[in-house]
């Protein structure tokens, strides 16, 4: 798949390789071969503009969560939201994908694949976003703007 909507970085398959089997194992999980792919391509954080409309409803995602090294990391994040307050709010097979300039995460689940993503404001509710993270991939691609 190409991954218009992420800016490329120079990564390192192995690298991302090494680093997707320490979090599978650490959290036991694995991450699709989609996920896999993108982050052997880019794992800069870097998106471009993006804006997804879905029920009337807009959404902006701006950055990747990085598999390290990044403004957000998975690890970070994925710790982040096992802690107080936020185990509250989340199933335990949710995992970050990426967030919009505020601060507010798109999440994958590791057993539909399914993507969500969770207001800070109303993390009660959260909103389905995609059937799975191909399809997610996919509104990505074809929701970059011209803006850049």
């Amino acid at each position: 798949m190409e991954f218009r909507f992420a800016e490329q970085a120079s990564g390192s398959r192995e690298n991302s390789a090494a680093r997707i089997r320490y979090l599978e194992q650490k959290y036991g999980i694995v991450f699709p071969e989609i996920l896999r792919e993108l982050y052997a391509k880019a794992d800069s954080g870097g998106m471009k503009p993006c804006e997804i409309e879905l029920n009337g409803r807009r959404f902006y995602p701006s950055s990747l969560v990085t598999l390290e090294d990044g403004d957000l990391d998975f690890e970070y994040a994925a710790d982040n939201d096992r802690d107080e307050p936020m185990c509250q709010f989340l199933p335990a097979d949710w995992y970050p994908f990426a967030y919009d300039g505020s601060g507010n995460l798109f999440y994958w689940s590791s057993r539909t694949q399914q993507v969500f993503f969770l207001d800070q404001e109303d993390a009660d509710a959260p909103v389905q976003i995609a059937e799975s993270i191909e399809k997610f991939m996919e509104m990505l691609n074809n929701a970059v703007t011209d803006e850049e």
